[in-house]
């Protein structure tokens, strides 16, 4: 995966009281996030479909331990983001959203630089790593050069950080898009003619130089308006790390806390479990990409809506909590009973031993959408360092857990442990999140408590319709229509601006 995975945002969840925001600032423009919003969700299920393409071409073409190997390996690299993701520090954006064209394009030259230097890093501690530990030859030529996706990925996260503070993001959409389309070309290439382990990994490396490319291009166009300063500001670097640590070092605690337990499968059970359990990884990974592409607009109006503007910050942090839950609900619903006849139809009957993992998994992806708006919120409102103790505390947890679990009942024991520790950080997330704004109702609990009965009861009827022999295409979409159906409803309600009634406690 790149080491940068719920439903769009409805027009009326980002627009109500826009009327009232102060200030013609961009980012400040809810109808411009919603617009950028789409863009990227749009994007992100192209780039979810092609890549779940092509992993169905590899998993299928590939042996049992180069699957595994080819797992291990991107799995790797998605960690390599604890060394390569600054995030987006409340310092970085607040600066990229000024008025001042000259301290944007200062800010955008040192920022960029910065994600360079962070990205050569990571290649280096990727590498480090398999050689260090002795892996097997095979899975350290795949980490060398499938580690260059790290190298080019890392800033073209910062151009995209910088269109997102316009909520300009179709390019990057465009560009990110683009990128998937060769790398499935690359990869139907390599099925046809050289079905090989290395062949494989230079797909998505090439999707990465072209998206970063097509990137450049467009931010150095004059009318874009964001054109980075041809000099680097060295001297920005040491305000960006010290405000954007508290969120970098959370986040990077979140990817370890995400991605640790396939390190732990490869070294407590074998790379061909890794490969099995990686299956469930690709239906959660859908989410968690659409979730990281919703949650880059609303971050930005968060950050524009605090401090002086609560009770809108609690708005729309209400309403992305509502939709998120929604959207998870319906795809676990959708999911659980038929986990086993989808991936049989997709990967093969090999991996269908997989199928409890990655229902747990999917569910750990719908629990991770609070915890990221729960990270952004506390980063927006300048209180990040509240939640790297927390990401800390859940790691060890998900260590704990996986090193017991896992020589029991190796990729089971691994998802359990993930939607354990998930659900423990989530909860113990939100506690700290009301402690320090002191701003009730942030969370719509009725609606979740709602949501989460619905989706319990369809995916009992969905498990029983399916040992009737119902047809799981029909148990699918049946019992996504049990939640979806009420959720409209519920999402509705919370969307609808709560005027006098927001009580905010100071």
């Amino acid at each position: 995966m790149s080491p940068d995975v719920t439903g769009p945002l409805p027009s009326d969840v980002l627009v109500d009281q826009q009327a009232d925001e102060p200030g013609p600032h961009p980012a400040s423009d809810a109808r411009a996030a919603t617009r950028a919003t789409i863009a990227m969700l749009v994007s992100r299920l192209v780039i979810a479909a092609l890549g779940w393409a092509g992993s169905v071409l590899i998993a299928r073409t590939l042996s049992p331990e180069d699957w595994g190997t080819y797992s291990f390996v991107f799995a790797l690299l998605g960690l390599t983001a604890i060394f390569t993701d600054l995030g987006v520090g409340r310092a970085v954006m607040a600066r990229l959203i000024s008025d001042d064209p000259d301290e944007v394009a200062k800010t955008s030259s040192a920022f960029i630089a910065l994600r360079v230097v962070l990205g050569v890093l990571g290649y280096l501690i990727a590498v480090a790593y398999v050689i260090v530990l002795q892996y097997p030859g095979d899975v350290v030529r795949a980490t060398a050069v499938a580690g260059l996706v790290v190298v080019f990925a890392t800033p073209a996260q910062a151009l995209t950080v910088i269109f997102q503070s316009r909520h300009r993001l179709l390019l990057t959409a465009i560009a990110e898009s683009l990128g998937q389309v060769l790398q499935l070309a690359l990869t139907i290439a390599a099925v046809l003619v050289a079905p090989a382990l290395l062949v494989f990994v230079l797909a998505p490396v090439a999707n990465e130089i072209l998206s970063l490319i097509i990137k450049i291009v467009g931010i150095m166009r004059r009318s874009s308006g964001l054109r980075p300063s041809r000099i680097v500001d060295w001297s920005r670097w040491k305000p960006m790390l010290s405000d954007a640590l508290p969120l970098a070092l959370g986040l990077a605690l979140t990817i370890a806390l995400q991605k640790v337990d396939v390190l732990l499968l490869s070294l407590l059970d074998s790379l061909d479990a890794v490969g099995i359990y990686s299956i469930g990884y690709k239906f959660s990974d859908i989410m968690d990409t659409l979730i990281l592409a919703a949650i880059g607009p609303i971050s930005t109006l968060l950050v524009a809506a605090w401090p002086s503007q609560s009770a809108v910050l609690r708005q729309r942090c209400r309403s992305a909590a509502a939709v998120f839950a929604a959207s998870g609900a319906v795809a676990v619903a959708a999911f659980w009973p038929s986990a086993g006849p989808i991936i049989g139809l997709l990967y093969g009957d090999r991996f269908v031993v997989g199928a409890d993992a990655a229902r747990f998994l999917v569910l750990g992806a719908a629990i991770t959408a609070f915890i990221v708006l729960g990270i952004f919120l506390l980063a927006s409102t300048g209180h990040a360092n509240r939640y790297p103790w927390i990401a800390i505390g859940g790691l060890a947890l998900n260590v704990g857990l996986n090193v017991v679990l896992i020589p029991r009942y190796s990729y089971d024991g691994a998802a359990i442990a993930t939607v354990v520790t998930f659900v423990v950080a989530a909860v113990a997330l939100w506690v700290v999140i009301g402690r320090t704004l002191l701003i009730t109702g942030l969370l719509p609990l009725g609606t979740l408590i709602a949501l989460i009965a619905l989706t319990a009861a369809a995916c009992a009827l969905g498990v029983w319709a399916a040992a009737e022999s119902v047809p799981w295409p029909v148990v699918s979409a049946g019992a996504a229509l049990v939640v979806a159906a009420p959720a409209v409803l519920l999402i509705r309600a919370v969307t609808t601006p709560p005027g006098r009634h927001t009580k905010v406690v100071r």
